[in-house]
């Protein structure tokens, strides 16, 4: 009979029975998901400053392909990138009435400290925010890291869903961003 509140006092002492607290504090990751193509992708929220409807685009000479142009958001001018076109996507297939495009932060840097510009991305639609446990999320499979694709971090498993994640400041290569910037320094 002694032996059994001894067991639960020491079982609170180091730390046995508290599993349901840890559970609780697991650590997350909250995404914004959107849709390009069939495909479902995620950004985490703290890269997105906001997601607007689309409006005019003015294109930019001598950008990549998958560049549309750029926009003038409250005085601030963002390039605007077509995700399915730098997914190598066909373009036809999109909604016009779901086509957002998310402006995100962190994809295109100052070059003289002046901290993170602004990137547009174009989506065929944007679909919700996500509290996704770190547990569910695991690495991107070797195949979807290739050069061309170095901007796909992980696989997020939220029940039936497979959510591609993306990191924003690998979405431009080098060039691409020094692109951008040359571009923009004469209209920001």
């Amino acid at each position: 009979i002694m032996v059994l509140p001894e067991r639960i006092g020491m079982a609170l002492k180091t730390g046995i029975g508290k599993e349901k607290k840890a559970a609780v504090t697991e650590e997350v990751v909250q995404i914004v998901t959107f849709h390009v193509g069939e495909e479902e992708y995620g950004l985490d929220i703290g890269s997105v400053a906001e997601v607007i409807r689309p409006f005019k685009i003015t294109p930019l000479p001598r950008m990549p392909e998958f560049v549309e142009g750029v926009i003038n958001l409250r005085g601030s001018i963002i390039p605007i990138v077509d995700m399915r076109r730098r997914f190598e996507l066909a373009t036809a297939g999109s909604d016009p009435k779901k086509v957002r495009m998310m402006i995100t932060r962190g994809a295109v840097s100052g070059e003289q400290g002046a901290g993170h510009r602004l990137l547009g991305l174009l989506v065929d639609g944007v679909r919700e925010v996500l509290t996704v446990p770190k547990k569910q999320i695991e690495a991107a499979p070797e195949a979807a890291r290739g050069t061309n694709a170095d901007f796909v971090i992980g696989m997020g498993k939220m029940g039936d869903r497979l959510i591609i994640l993306l990191d924003i400041t690998r979405i431009l290569n080098r060039e691409e961003r020094a692109a951008l910037a040359e571009a923009g320094d004469g209209n920001a």
